[in-house]
């Protein structure tokens, strides 16, 4: 497996690179060789931030984590990862597509069964064409995390979003 360290706001020494590889060895043994892992660790006042992409076979797994300490964020968004390849192993065998687990995670044993969650609510409402600044109103408003509208320029729809900072995020089709 390929790993691209990035450091925002830290230098990476060498016991920070062999930690994040010792780690990632676990997860290793559960994609193919072809998998390419890119890890973020960021440093923002006292928080310790870590953010692994996993690429593999065409799909993106993504965990992050947030603590006090680098290591125990190391620890925690390693654990993520492993539960989010098993839960995406256990969709693959519940015959929800063509490709069988064993193609794209080969690596990895069904250990448990899987139920995937069930939609118990469904909205349907009108999708109006406004600016980017008057669906920030709207969302602000209505008090949502999120507001899904239609952008005039493009006639294309756009998801506006708070993250967990508090900041905003928006999402677009390509």
């Amino acid at each position: 497996m390929d790993i691209v360290l990035t450091g925002r706001h830290i230098d990476l020494t060498d016991a920070i690179r062999n930690q994040v590889n010792e780690k990632l060895q676990r997860v290793s043994r559960l994609v193919s060789d072809s998998a390419k892992a890119e890890v973020v660790l960021a440093v923002e006042k006292y928080r310790q931030k870590i953010e692994i992409t996993l690429h593999t076979h065409g799909k993106m797994i993504h965990a992050e984590s947030v603590t006090s300490d680098l290591y125990g964020s190391l620890d925690l968004v390693v654990d993520k990862l492993e539960r989010q390849i098993h839960r995406f192993k256990e969709k693959f065998i519940s015959n929800r597509t063509n490709q069988r687990a064993e193609d794209v995670l080969p690596h990895l044993e069904s250990t448990r069964p899987f139920a995937l969650p069930s939609v118990v609510k469904t909205k349907k409402f009108p999708v109006k064409s406004m600016s980017l600044e008057d669906a920030i109103v709207q969302m602000e408003l209505l008090d949502k995390d999120f507001f899904l509208y239609l952008d005039p320029e493009s006639s294309s729809m756009r998801l506006l979003y708070r993250r967990r900072d508090g900041s905003l995020g928006q999402i677009e089709p390509v």
